[in-house]
């Protein structure tokens, strides 16, 4: 009964899950044959990592929204991100969106075409890192316990 009962006031709350969401979030996926690793969060975010050797702009980051059927995935990145990565025929608006259709969808491998191109994208899965969340990425690190302070600077 109360299975029922969640059954039935989870979508009036928006909260049903998809299909393929917790499958596409609980690895990252490299794509084959580039450095390239795809992280698709609980949030709707994204981050793809271009690698070490991409400089500043190795992380392209923005939302994600897959569809009602779980066929297509549309990822949303701001202009100013995404200008320098992504050609201008995925503009609409001041936004990119890159829309792909989801061919191929298993616990080690993900393929995606591209809806505007056709070209398909080939991943991986990888265990997922907890130090390569992007919430984590930025944590400052610990500062000494004991803080050389300028003479007079101690309150003595």
């Amino acid at each position: 009964m109360r299975n029922l009962l969640i059954c039935l006031l989870l979508p009036l709350f928006g909260l049903h899950a998809q299909v393929g969401d917790t499958l596409l979030q609980a690895v990252h996926w490299t794509e084959d044959g580039h450095p390239n690793r795809l992280l698709l969060t609980p949030d709707g975010t994204f981050q793809e990592d271009y690698g070490p050797d991409a400089g500043s702009g190795r992380y392209l980051m923005g939302r994600y929204r897959v569809d009602e059927d779980n066929q297509e995935i549309t990822l949303s990145v701001d202009y100013f991100l995404g200008k320098r990565r992504i050609p201008d025929r995925y503009r609409r608006g001041q936004d990119f969106h890159l829309l792909y259709r989801i061919d191929t969808l298993s616990a080690d491998r993900l393929v995606l075409v591209d809806l505007l191109t056709g070209e398909a994208r080939r991943f991986t899965a990888a265990p997922l890192d907890p130090e390569d969340d992007p919430a984590r990425r930025r944590i400052r690190r610990k500062l000494p316990t004991k803080l050389e302070l300028p003479e007079g600077w101690d309150g003595g």
